[in-house]
């Protein structure tokens, strides 16, 4: 049961958890300053979804259409299970993903009570099913460290606008995971390896600083950067299951079998 009076994600053994992912595409990271460290935030989330189980959390991940930005990040690693859908329309929160999210009882899906929520961009998709999980009363924590847009402009505007809304919560990647677990003697030792592993390969995929420092012209010149002076740890999957779509229906995937909704 969510607590009326704590500000924190709940623990995960009280509720059920939605990871949720936005729009990780390969044709658009150019135009995002350290638009990888939504890559490293979805695989540490994926890490997390493993561990704590398909019975108490479920994982989804939303993309705009191939046809539009490209294929999703190389380097992204998707849970087994994950809910995977390729957006056609204009709502970044597709009808198919829905009762993955707000339950349907006639497939035995349950509801989630809070939504841990990254991506591009951040004054898009984040923004927009922000609103749209709080509407359904759904608690939403937003990891800021995994959030980008093209420009600083609309990333921070978008930050601040959500920074007022009731029952949501800004974060980064390693303080939901630590509200999330609460020191459970069950994950300790799992979570602190996740996050030396991730420590030693983060720093392989961290771009030079001249490259951070280049800028793109267009918008109002100045690109998002919204993790770059942070000093959280980050964090990697062991998880690696490829995701590949199919239609415009999102598909569980599994090791030895695929089964469409």
């Amino acid at each position: 049961m969510l607590s009326e009076h704590s500000r924190l994600v709940n623990k995960f053994d009280t509720c059920r958890t939605a990871f949720v992912m936005f729009c990780l595409q390969e044709n658009i990271k150019w135009s995002i300053v350290n638009s990888h460290d939504a890559v490293h935030v979805g695989n540490a989330m994926a890490a997390v979804h493993k561990l704590i189980g398909p019975e108490r959390s479920v994982f989804v991940a939303m993309g705009l259409h191939p046809g539009g930005v490209g294929d999703a990040y190389d380097g992204l690693q998707l849970p087994e299970n994950v809910v995977y859908e390729e957006n056609v329309q204009q709502s970044p929160l597709a009808p198919q993903v829905r009762p993955y999210l707000f339950g349907n009882v006639e497939r035995g899906i349950p509801p989630v009570e809070q939504a841990i929520i990254w991506g591009h961009e951040t004054h898009g998709c984040i923004l927009q099913v922000a609103d749209e999980l709080l509407t359904h009363g759904v608690r939403v924590a937003v990891l800021v460290d995994g959030c980008a847009s093209r420009s600083k402009r609309m990333h921070d505007t978008a930050v601040l606008q959500m920074s007022h809304w009731d029952g949501l919560m800004l974060t980064t990647a390693s303080s939901a995971v630590m509200q999330l677990t609460r020191s459970d003697a069950r994950f300790v030792k799992p979570i602190i390896q996740i996050l030396k592993r991730f420590a030693a390969d983060w720093e392989t995929t961290r771009p030079p600083p001249d490259v951070l420092d280049q800028g793109r012209p267009g918008g109002d010149g100045d690109l998002a950067n919204p993790a770059k002076d942070s000093k959280a740890a980050r964090f990697a999957s062991a998880s690696a299951a490829a995701v590949t779509a199919v239609g415009s229906t999102p598909t569980i995937y599994s090791v030895t079998s695929k089964v469409d909704h």
